[in-house]
């Protein structure tokens, strides 16, 4: 018992990483910046027409994300005029060594070849990937712009429906944009 003990402080004392941050919905952060593909940093804070914004986390290699492609260029067609664009967050994107597939270099092709018409940003060292508890991907989260950041207002699927060819019954970041949409029409 005495050796289990002192186990643990010792990896309290050593400087151990502690648990990781992760926010709920109705919480709030300050920012987000990050490396696009255009060799850019995209900024939330330098949005000023934004009214929130719809993150995607997919990555290149990932089946799921190469279905939901058009589904999510169509979140950004009908939101982004609407002040809600989408950016897309490759989890592994700045780690090349590690993850060849889903790094910059194919983060670039797949913007290029697929025409995106909103920003697809490298994560760095997952900070954004674990501070929204994404652990697979494509995952989506809903933010709504605040006077000192930006809360959540939703973390999860896109929509109920990960078949390429069918239509979903519920879409899940729809209706949550198009609920905050209809708040602000009424204030």
């Amino acid at each position: 018992m005495h050796k289990f003990s002192l186990l643990i402080f010792l990896i309290v004392l050593s400087g151990a990483p502690k648990a990781q941050e992760v926010l709920k919905v109705g919480e709030t952060f300050s920012n987000l910046a990050l490396k696009s593909t255009n060799d850019q940093i995209y900024d939330l804070n330098a949005q000023t027409k934004a009214k929130g914004f719809i993150l995607i986390f997919m990555t290149p290699s990932c089946d799921h994300c190469r279905a939901y492609e058009s589904r999510i260029m169509s979140l950004d067609k009908q939101y982004k005029t609407k002040g809600y664009p989408v950016v897309a967050i490759g989890p592994y994107g700045d780690n090349e060594k590690d993850y060849p597939y889903d790094a910059m270099p194919e983060m670039k092709k797949m913007a290029l070849k697929n025409g995106f018409t909103f920003p697809y940003v490298a994560d760095e060292k997952f900070k954004y990937t674990w501070l929204f508890g994404i652990r697979q991907t494509p995952k989506a989260v809903v933010l709504k712009k605040l006077p000192n950041g930006y809360q959540v207002m939703y973390i999860g699927n896109i929509d109920d429906q990960p078949t390429e060819n069918v239509e979903p019954k519920q879409k899940y970041v729809e209706e949550m944009v198009n609920k905050l949409l209809s708040s602000t029409v009424h204030k």
